[in-house]
């Protein structure tokens, strides 16, 4: 039996979904490892802890953070790609756009039939709206320029090592904001589609916890 659309496009999500969880956790473990080395965050005494024991671990912590920066890179380009055989925002978008009429009320009643209040939810459904598809379009305009560097700079440096390169220079602020629009985007796509949404929060903070815990329990060595 053929998939329909609306199954389709929630597979699409939960993949996307996966991908973002994963990226958006090596990033702040990553910022976090940054940041406990930082005298101007932590302060000078805590820094100096912190940066006797990862040079004590030295291997470890030179390759982990490495391949943390390599991965979280890697992943949001992956996320932002423009490739016809590939899965990535601009595939859900643009598969969104063209099955709008398909991700309807009744496929969400026929999908979600355990669902708690569904009649509620059915009579609310609204589906995807033109407007949601001209906010993210706002959206991804402003953010052409960082998604750009992103492409280039995974193109030269992570997927392959080019021997001329240009320089790329991406900023935490400009991570953040790439990370704040894909969040977003699947958000609207799934409250719109299913009545739901995911703050990744709790994984984000447990991630910054672990990370902070591993240090501290290391200095304890």
């Amino acid at each position: 039996m053929k998939e329909s659309e609306y199954i389709k496009f929630q597979s699409y999500l939960k993949r996307l979904r996966s991908i973002y969880l994963r990226a958006t956790c090596a990033f702040h473990i990553f910022e976090t490892i940054e940041k406990l080395r930082a005298p101007n965050i932590v302060g000078p005494e805590e820094s100096s802890k912190n940066v006797a024991t990862m040079r004590r671990y030295n291997n470890f912590f030179q390759v982990t953070r490495h391949a943390l920066n390599f991965y979280f890179l890697i992943e949001l380009a992956r996320m932002l790609d423009t490739a016809k055989q590939s899965l990535h925002m601009d595939k859900l978008i643009n598969f969104g756009l063209s099955n709008r009429k398909k991700i309807n009320v009744d496929e969400f009643r026929k999908n979600n039939q355990n669902r708690v209040f569904l009649q509620e939810l059915v009579s609310k459904y609204k589906g995807i709206q033109k407007s949601d598809l001209e906010h993210i379009g706002i959206k991804l305009d402003e953010t052409k320029g960082i998604r750009d560097k992103l492409i280039k700079y995974r193109d030269q440096n992570l997927a392959h090592e080019d021997l001329k390169k240009e320089e790329v220079s991406i900023s935490d602020k400009e991570i953040y904001k790439i990370l704040e629009l894909i969040k977003e985007i699947l958000n609207i796509f799934s409250y719109k589609t299913e009545f739901s949404t995911t703050t990744y929060q709790v994984a984000v903070d447990e991630s910054i916890q672990d990370t902070k815990g591993v240090i501290n329990n290391l200095r304890k060595k």
